[in-house]
């Protein structure tokens, strides 16, 4: 297989829980925001050739080229290396189930409606609107509360062993385990913060994921 090329900056959580794929399962890649010598944006018409709705990652293995992360996790799942699912079906299923929900629900709640405004701050003279995170909290606690509950005394969310729903969670709570102070919902959960440290802390994940 060729050095593939995933389309999308590095502060994006989604390709970075692909290069955890990739680093995982020994596939080389390279990170672009290019496609045939132009340059991309993010979330502009430039994207549209690669993705109808303009989002990353977006993998290019030769000519092929394939949007959405879940969906570039189960094809590089057959480019061989170490599984991120799991060869029994319904855990496998599992898996699936666990990425998909993580990429809507916890995302939203943990990135777009917090993380988003605490690095782009939406209140007067671009400070933070501190009512807006108010009103974001319970959804981020209410979601932290249920990655804890999952993991319970797993060493890894689903199985015994790194899967693709680790590889989507674990960047957003790479930017939680950053913030300071109140704005850190993340220090009421010491479980995650273990689970984050100890993974973060692997060979495959340098690079890519904050070392707390």
């Amino acid at each position: 297989m060729n050095t593939i090329t995933l389309i999308g900056p590095d502060f994006s959580t989604f390709v970075k829980s692909i290069e955890l794929v990739c680093n995982y399962k020994g596939i080389s890649y390279q990170l672009s925001l290019e496609h045939e010598g132009k340059p991309l944006a993010i979330k502009d018409d430039s994207l549209l050739q690669l993705h109808p709705y303009k989002k990353v990652p977006i993998l290019i293995d030769g000519d092929f080229i394939l949007p959405e992360s879940n969906a570039i996790a189960r094809y590089l799942e057959h480019c061989g290396g170490a599984t991120v699912f799991d060869v029994d079906p319904q855990k496998h299923a599992h898996i699936d189930a666990w990425a998909s929900m993580l990429s809507i629900y916890a995302f939203r709640a943990l990135i777009t409606d917090y993380i988003i405004e605490i690095k782009n701050p939406s209140g007067p003279n671009a400070e933070l609107n501190f009512e807006k995170l108010k009103s974001a909290q319970p959804a981020v606690l209410n979601t932290l509360q249920t990655i804890n509950t999952q993991l319970a005394e797993r060493n890894f969310l689903i199985t015994e062993q790194f899967s693709l729903a680790d590889a989507i969670i674990l960047p957003m709570l790479g930017y939680h385990m950053q913030l300071p102070g109140d704005l850190n919902l993340l220090a009421e959960f010491p479980n995650l913060v273990k689970y984050y440290q100890r993974i973060s802390a692997l060979p495959f994940c340098k690079g890519v994921l904050h070392t707390a």
